[in-house]
């Protein structure tokens, strides 16, 4: 999970203005000043800020990939501007791309014109380019009431189109519905895969011309079997394409076309589609294709706040941080209002037109710094050693440096590989004349040391001097002669070494006192390159461990702006080891971004309920694999209760094992049932073909999954009783009994049957014991550990008895969530809708269901048979239903066995 308490502003008056911009394809691209006033977050901004899906190629060109659109004023015009660009548009100023910006219509406000841009852009190129949208098409909009999927609707209506949607919340549901008139019967749920079954219900079994997709997992499967012939789906969410994620080549034969929608390459690749883009949308602005959507705004110190609230899912419409307020004109302005003052941290830039000397840049540090001061602006390099390039893994990186240089000519540099003595003055006056030559000096970046490693008594005179002049001389030159300089580091680090180190901070210290930039940095030891990247000699003396380069770089871009001449940066021991407080972090951040306070937030309430999004629930699945081997789905880990895991942080994980433990139970045992109706009256639950045959009564789930492992052990036929489309016209108890009774007049006319009742079908063992019709009678009481003795059965009651009869092993806070769930819902159709939801996000892929829904309303009905046949009996018995029943037939006839 990415750390979205780690966004922060940055000063950016440092970046380095380069003279010839260009792209990736080499193209030169001509900037110019845009003085920003608002910016929207797209949701691939919070994939990105979150962890969940890496940076494309536009990296390469910019250290902020964040912001994508923007809307401002031009410095040289004063005109109302908006564009997309390659990031950093969450700013108060940027060097934008002339040909990816246009004039905001007259019509428009700024914040308005922001949230159409990346929301129309990604349309215009997915559904008129690639996807040749036509009049009267029918389409499929997942998460329609989201910045996009408001815009996709706009556009298809404008064409005519029959529009299908599915939406997260009841509240977007009803927003659709009052704003954009979409029917009732027309909006689905995107938190579950039912919306597959309901739109091919209403398209009669067609489908949708177009699907434009943004589930993941098994939505975007349920998606793709939503496509009719010849359709084309359209995919613009990363995350499944990120992931590889396998499609089924057989429904190609369907002539289905997939069309995978990266917006990004499309920007990089084809600068005319800017063109083509703006002028479709000056000539839509007017006519209802292209409008504003509904968005919230924040203000630029509420950048956190934004982001958090994307990661919710309730926003509706488009999320805009506010940088200005726009004036009242909306005419070119000469002089525009400044920013307001915001809190920024730091970051280090390279000026493009100084050269920075590297002493020991042949080394495996510096052949790593150079590539990085590149990436921050550098583009003139003087690099130092004795013996020049001599290595074959020197001359592999410089000629693959030299090669992508060639390729790209915005990372177009110029590199020296100097031999000058440092030693010496004059040596190093070579040095400094060699680098003037290529422009003015910016930055000396020392080193070079000499590796004479030994314990002390061992160390000859010579050998120590020469480690500490390396470090000493050479920099104490360099200081003389390079007095008004941007930066001046040496890195420290054994006796002969931290001696020459320390003379190289001391000077750093005095060049300090001089009002001169210097930084001596104390790295430990690098584990990926130079002299301790193949050896762990030392480490076991110490306390520390190796650093990574890319972690030595990261700090390098903070500590170059330290006020102090001498700062350090290693990994100490403890830190490795320190598995919990990584864990306590995570949590703590999982607090952070619901915006809760756990010590005030009920126990008993799930993760799902207080809003916790896939996005961060997979920080969370992945913890608990990693750490306790245990394998969850998004949706297992929003069952997780709040007290769950308070105790996890605490360190105790014996409830969260035992919930997951549960989980896998319950979904085993769920996936086992087959939620179908079935059409005969009876069904062989063995293979044994003689003997006296046992027959077994319908349960409440209508299946035998609960009897299959008995009727395999039985030495006689085991035959199943069927509870079919004809049994459910009954109205009783008492017409259900008389129904079975018939029916096994019908298969064994001599009578005397062993029967097997469960829950109703106790009562119709009970009459067969009355009328001498049966051998053997078992009785499975499911009631007696219920509360079925009151006159009126509520639906809470209805449902909770419901889930305990599907599986007793579902987690209580499941069955406790859904009951709560279920008192927001005016009518037991709705009440039911919502079980079947709840309990195929549960058992996750892989159930089969065509008619669940269907057979809980016959659980329901043969819940209130039961409670009216109890109420009519003269003498109503309690909820000991085997105590009621079994009373008189146990003792009379030894006939009934009571389980």
């Amino acid at each position: 999970m990415g750390d979205l308490g780690g966004i922060q502003w940055f000063d950016s008056r440092n970046i380095p203005q380069i003279k010839e911009i260009y792209d990736v394809n080499n193209k030169v691209i001509q900037k110019t000043r845009v003085e920003i006033y608002c910016a929207g977050i797209s949701f691939h901004d919070v994939m990105l800020a979150t962890g969940r899906i890496p940076s494309g190629p536009e990296q390469l060109i910019t250290d902020c990939t964040l912001g994508c659109e923007y809307v401002g004023r031009r410095a040289d015009t004063g005109e109302r501007v908006m564009g997309i660009d390659m990031g950093r548009t969450f700013a108060t100023s940027l060097n934008a791309n002339i040909h990816s910006m246009t004039t905001v219509p007259e019509h428009w406000s700024m914040t308005e014109a922001a949230t159409i841009l990346s929301t129309y852009c990604t349309l215009y190129y997915a559904l008129i380019k690639r996807a040749n949208l036509k009049q009267g098409e029918s389409i499929l909009i997942h998460s329609a009431a989201g910045g996009v999927g408001q815009s996709c609707i706009n556009m298809c209506q404008h064409y005519g189109s029959d529009i299908y949607v599915t939406v997260g919340t009841d509240d977007k549901k009803q927003f659709l519905m009052k704003e954009y008139n979409i029917p009732e019967n027309r909006i689905f749920n995107s938190r579950d895969i039912l919306f597959k079954n309901q739109i091919k219900e209403a398209t009669k079994g067609r489908g949708v011309d177009i699907v434009l997709n943004s589930l993941a997992g098994e939505k975007l499967d349920a998606s793709y079997e939503c496509v009719a012939n010849s359709g084309r789906f359209v995919e613009i969410g990363r995350y499944d394409m990120l992931q590889n994620k396998k499609l089924g080549m057989f429904d190609f034969v369907r002539n289905i076309l997939f069309i995978g929608i990266v917006i990004d390459i499309v920007i990089m690749d084809d600068m005319d589609f800017f063109a083509e883009f703006y002028d479709w949308v000056h000539k839509n602005s007017k006519n209802g294709c292209v409008k504003p959507i509904t968005y919230t705004t924040f203000n630029a110190s509420e950048y956190d706040k934004a982001f958090r609230y994307m990661t919710t899912g309730k926003h509706m419409g488009k999320v805009i941080i506010k940088m200005r307020d726009e004036e009242n004109t909306r005419k070119p302005l000469k002089m525009i209002k400044s920013a307001p003052n915001i809190t920024t941290t730091v970051k280090t830039f390279f000026d493009p037109n100084k050269v920075y000397i590297i002493t020991g840049g042949l080394g495996g540090f510096g052949m790593e710094l150079m590539p990085w001061m590149l990436y921050y602006g550098a583009r003139k390099f003087v690099v130092t050693s004795r013996s020049g390039v001599k290595t074959d893994y020197q001359k592999w990186v410089y000629n693959r440096a030299k090669s992508f240089y060639e390729d790209f000519k915005y990372f177009k540099c110029d590199y020296v590989v100097s031999t000058a003595n440092g030693f010496t003055i004059e040596g190093t006056q070579q040095l400094i004349k060699e680098a003037q030559e290529l422009g003015p000096i910016g930055g000396v970046f020392h080193l070079a040391f000499e590796l004479n490693d030994c314990l002390i008594e061992k160390l000859t005179f010579d050998k120590f001097c020469s480690s500490i002049d390396t470090k000493h001389k050479i920099f104490t030159n360099l200081d003389q002669l390079t007095r008004k300089l941007d930066y001046i580091n040496g890195n420290g680090g054994q006796s002969n070494y931290s001696f020459g180190n320390s003379m190289c901070e001391r000077i750093c210290e005095q060049r300090r006192r001089d009002g001169l930039h210097g930084l001596a940095i104390q790295y430990g030891p690098i584990g990926d390159v130079g002299v301790f990247a193949e050896t762990d000699q030392l480490l076991s003396m110490t306390s520390i461990r190796k650093q990574r380069i890319n972690s030595c770089c990261d700090v390098l871009d903070k500590l170059l702006q330290s006020t102090k001449p001498v700062v350090t940066s290693h990994i100490k021991v403890d830190q490795v080891k320190e598995g919990g407080s990584r864990k306590k972090r995570m949590v703590a951040e999982l607090w952070r971004a619901l915006g809760i306070d756990p010590e005030t937030t009920p126990n008993h309430l799930t993760l799902g309920e207080i809003g916790l999004e896939s996005m961060f629930a997979v920080e969370l699945q992945q913890e608990l694999e990693r750490e306790w081997n245990m394998k969850v789905s998004i949706n297992q880990v929003k069952s997780i209760t709040v007290g769950m895991l308070k105790d996890y942080e605490a360190g105790n994980v014996g409830e969260l094992k035992k919930h997951v433990e549960d989980i896998k139970r319950a979904r085993t045992y769920l996936l086992k049932q087959k939620f179908i109706i079935p059409n005969e009256v009876h069904v062989r639950l063995n293979n044994v073909t003689q003997g006296r045959p046992v027959y077994f009564l319908p349960t409440v789930i209508l299946n035998f999954s609960l009897f299959e492992e008995l009727a395999l052990k039985l030495n006689r036929p085991a035959i199943g009783l069927h509870w079919t489309r004809d049994v459910s016209k009954l109205t009783s108890l008492k017409d259900m009994s008389n129904y079975y009774v018939k029916l096994l007049k019908e298969l064994e006319p001599n009578g005397k049957y062993d029967v097997v009742g469960y829950f109703d079908a106790t009562i119709t063992c009970s009459k067969l014991l009355l009328k001498g019709m049966a051998g053997k009678a078992v009785v499975i009481d499911v009631i007696s550990d219920h509360r079925f003795c009151e006159d009126e059965l509520t639906d809470e009651f209805m449902v909770e008895f419901m889930l305990t009869i599907l599986s007793g092993e579902i987690p209580d806070s499941f069955k406790e969530r859904v009951v709560r769930e279920i008192k927001k819902e005016k009518t037991m159709k709705a009440k039911i809708r919502l079980i079947c939801n709840e309990v195929t996000d549960f058992a996750g892929k892989g159930l089969v269901a065509p008619d669940m829904e269907e057979i809980f309303n016959i659980m329901i009905a043969r819940i209130r048979m039961l409670s009216e046949y109890r109420l009519n009996k003269k003498k109503k018995f309690a909820n000991k239903l085997k105590l009621a029943i079994g009373k008189k037939w146990a003792k009379k006839s030894g006939k009934l066995i009571l389980i």
